[in-house]
């Protein structure tokens, strides 16, 4: 009897697992490049236990999402939306706990744990980061749902937030956390509802 349970539940959460995890962030060719790309550079740091692979793989994570450029038609999970119409922050999935922030006021951007990766920001245009297009459509979400966005990586602050200078000094375990749960910033130019599951 333990044996078929053990199926049963190993296979409902096999099933679960397909439906949530990785169709819709492998919709994308382009996409499904950058979060395998992403893993192959995290995943063997990681498994090292070595401090410095470890560093150079959160400076590697980061020029890979600098060297994205602009992005169309990724699907992803609506995971966080915080501020109000006119200063919006909104956190987005786009593969196994890898996310892109986006915002509309330095503020919200340096109440939050960010704060570090935002000393340079007084050289930098400030934001928007949401179009009024994706403030507009934001209204009509629910956390938890599949969105198409198009956008630029990095576009919110440019250079200043996208430096990896941001790293350096980090402690490993800054650097473990990142690769762990990767976040960049992105300008979200476009995004709408996803039938995408």
């Amino acid at each position: 009897m333990p044996g078929r349970r053990n199926f049963l539940l190993g296979g409902a959460g096999l099933i679960l697992g397909g439906c949530f995890e990785g169709s819709c962030y492998e919709s994308n060719p382009r996409q499904k490049e950058f979060v395998s790309d992403l893993a192959e550079i995290a995943k063997p740091a990681m498994a090292s236990n070595n401090p410095l692979a470890i560093e150079d793989a959160a400076k590697r994570s980061l020029a890979l999402g600098d060297s994205i450029g602009g992005f169309t038609d990724w699907c992803g999970t609506l995971k966080a939306i915080d501020g109000n119409a006119q200063n919006a922050a909104v956190t987005i999935e786009v593969g196994p706990q890898i996310s892109l922030y986006a915002f509309n006021d330095w503020t919200l951007a340096a109440a939050g744990a960010f704060a570090d990766l935002f000393a340079t920001r007084s050289r930098e245009a400030p934001p928007p980061g949401l179009s009024d297009q994706a403030v507009a459509a934001l209204k009509t979400f629910r956390l938890g749902q599949h969105v198409q966005l198009s956008g630029r990586m990095g576009a919110i602050a440019g250079s200043g937030l996208f430096d990896l200078s941001r790293l350096f000094g980090k402690s490993d375990t800054s650097n473990r956390t990142f690769l762990q749960s990767p976040r960049f910033v992105a300008s979200i130019e476009a995004l709408s509802s996803s039938n995408k599951k």
